[in-house]
């Protein structure tokens, strides 16, 4: 997760209000929260941010600031929601005020469609099923969504305005702040994780439990608070009769994300297993379910030897009371870890018996205190064992009269309007509170063990990065191995080439010592010749090739320059290697004889040398292979 600061949030939204930037001061309030949400070490233990509200309220400040007071006296209801969903708990909500003529009429549901999930299809169904117009904010982009509410507002000019919007959705919160509206009621649902609005003081704040209303009135210190309890209408039959199929049937409502938990100690398919082990009956799961989920509760089954038949999922119904009135379910065991308070209370209402989980992480988890005495209460695997395993007849219908016992005193028709007639003052009227104990050593564990699997993706890439790296250096090494051979090789070739410049500059400089030598060869020319044509020694073949490369042609073989005697200059005399000017030659000679005797004995002589430096590298070649 991104460093989060709430310092650095306040002064950027406060920066970007201050220039009228609100679809850049709308995300990121919205993706702040987000990020909390998201994380599960929040859930449960983060609930409001009277900062982050403050921005909330600022920013519709700014927004709709200029608006004067309306002329028109408003009328009616209007509903702000970010989506409507089959399986959403506010849907339930919205259905109850409804039916229970709690608005103001007309009521009219405006949705925020904060996701881009609804279309005008879906509009149209929910608008049939509600009995009430829906309307949706299409536009992408977040101020456009503001400012489509903010004129459909306009048109309805409503006295009555409810906030039913998602934890991140800030633009409910933001149009729910809409000018001149009588009354604006924020409904406190989304009370398992951070939510918009909570603390917003233009609010009344509405809790629908004991457990929420207890925490905003004690531990974030909510004004305006009201109470109204979550409630149904009683289903037209109640659950009469128990274990018609011959053995326990079970059930359980709520979707995926009620169940799942990385590093939650019980899990629900096992919890399936050992109680369908120990009543050999059935379990109904109502609720989304992916196939993988399926395939992890069968595989539970299957190592407890139990038949798989045993479970039976259904995906949705229309009303959880009458599903388990017809389904024929002799118990019903809330959600877990995350417990859904709605349909605990609708299985209370069809007076089936109920089981419920007290979760050791936090009591706002479960839902043991919406039930109270009415229930059964588990808190590990043997307890739920136990729980299961003593279910008989007179037993039930003792458990399904104390459910209908706590649904009529405290969640029934009757009971919301007494609660909502009080207002304010409806403390009386809020179910108290059960002995709470947590557990801190598993809390911790859980800790441990989910900042063990965040850590698990990171110490994988590192084991990667430092493989390759690994691979990286070990080729580097046998690269820097090739060009430290290479340099080798380069430093032996140079000392070789110096060794033969040295050869070949000491043989030039022997030569050139010889030079009177030479010249006084020519002056005798038949000893030369002698000697060039004597049989050689047997084994001075080579003294022979030296001999001859450095005898001179007679020089009645060469022709003299065709220029004047007295213009000719004599040709200077070079020799391979040579670093000095070589030594002057006596000059009793006339000029053609010195310029004759130098062109005989420098043709010779470069000759010789190269020769010789053939020689010296064919030697060197040896030496190498060798």
């Amino acid at each position: 997760m991104p460093d989060l600061d709430v310092d650095r949030l306040q002064e950027s939204v406060t920066n970007l209000i201050a220039t009228s930037h609100y679809e850049e001061a709308l995300s990121h309030i919205r993706s702040f929260v987000e990020q909390i949400i998201n994380d599960p070490e929040s859930v449960a233990e983060v609930f409001a941010s009277r900062e982050v509200d403050a921005l909330c309220s600022k920013l519709a400040s700014a927004y709709f600031g200029v608006r004067g007071e309306r002329v028109r006296k408003g009328k009616g209801t209007v509903i702000l929601a970010t989506e409507l969903v089959p399986a959403g708990g506010h849907v339930e909500l919205i259905k109850d005020y409804l039916a229970l003529n709690l608005c103001e009429r007309p009521v009219r549901v405006a949705l925020s469609d904060l996701f881009n999930r609804m279309d005008q299809r879906t509009g149209d169904e929910w608008q049939s099923l509600l009995g009430c117009e829906v309307f949706i904010a299409d536009p992408d982009g977040l101020e456009g969504k503001l400012q489509t509410l903010d004129e459909r507002l306009d048109e309805w000019n409503p006295s009555n305005i409810l906030t039913l919007g998602h934890n991140q959705d800030v633009v409910c919160v933001v149009a729910a702040h809409y000018p001149g509206v009588a009354n604006r009621y924020y409904i406190h649902h989304g009370d398992h994780h951070l939510s918009l609005g909570v603390t917003c003081e233009a609010f009344e704040h509405v809790d629908l439990h004991n457990m929420a209303y207890e925490l905003c009135k004690h531990e974030i210190g909510v004004g305006n608070q009201r109470y109204w309890p979550l409630s149904v209408v009683r289903p037209a039959r109640n659950r009469s009769g128990f274990l018609k199929r011959g053995a326990l049937t079970t059930s359980t409502c709520g979707r995926m994300s009620k169940f799942v938990s990385e590093t939650y100690a019980f899990s629900y398919e096992r919890a399936v297993a050992l109680i369908l082990k120990a009543t050999r009956g059935f379990h109904i799961h109502i609720g989304d379910l992916t196939p993988e989920f399926i395939q992890k509760i069968h595989a539970a089954l299957d190592a407890e030897d139990l038949g798989r038949d045993r479970f039976l999922h259904i995906a949705w119904v229309p009303s959880l009371a009458t599903a388990l009135v017809e389904h024929e379910v002799d118990v019903y065991l809330t959600s877990f870890p995350i417990s859904g308070g709605k349909a605990l209370i609708e299985a209370m209402s069809a007076g089936v018996p109920v089981v419920t989980h007290e979760s050791y992480r936090s009591r706002y988890h479960g839902s043991a205190d919406l039930a109270g005495a009415a229930s059964y209460v588990w808190r590990n695997y043997d307890e739920l064992v136990d729980i299961f395993a003593q279910w008989t007849e007179p037993l039930l219908i003792e458990r399904a009269q104390a459910a209908v016992k706590q649904f009529d005193r405290y969640y029934s028709k009757e009971a919301f309007r007494r609660a909502f007639a009080h207002g304010r003052g409806a403390g009386s009227d809020v179910p108290p509170l059960r002995p709470y104990v947590g557990d801190r050593l598993q809390r911790y564990l859980d800790a441990s063990r989910s900042r063990a699997r965040r850590l698990e993706p990171l110490e994988s890439e590192n084991k990667r990065a430092l493989a390759e790296w690994a691979q990286l250096h070990a080729a580097f090494e046998a690269q820097g191995a090739v060009i430290a051979n290479q340099q080798r090789a380069i430093r032996e070739l140079m000392q070789s080439n110096e060794s033969l410049a040295q050869a070949v500059e000491q043989a030039t400089r022997t030569q050139n010592n010889g030079v009177p030598e030479s010249h006084a060869a020519i002056e005798q020319p038949t000893k030369h010749q002698e000697a060039r044509t004597a049989t050689p020694p047997a084994d001075g073949e080579q003294q022979v090739r030296d001999e001859e490369a450095l005898a001179p042609t007679p020089l009645a073989e060469i022709e003299p320059p065709a220029e004047d005697h007295e213009a000719a200059v004599p040709m200077p005399l070079t020799y391979i290697g040579q670093t000095t000017a070589p030594r002057e030659a006596p000059t009793s000679k006339l000029p053609e004889e010195q310029h004759a005797e130098r062109i005989v004995f420098g043709g010779k002589r470069a000759r010789c040398l190269k020769d010789r430096a053939k020689k010296i590298l064919g030697m060197i070649r040896a030496r190498d292979e060798s």
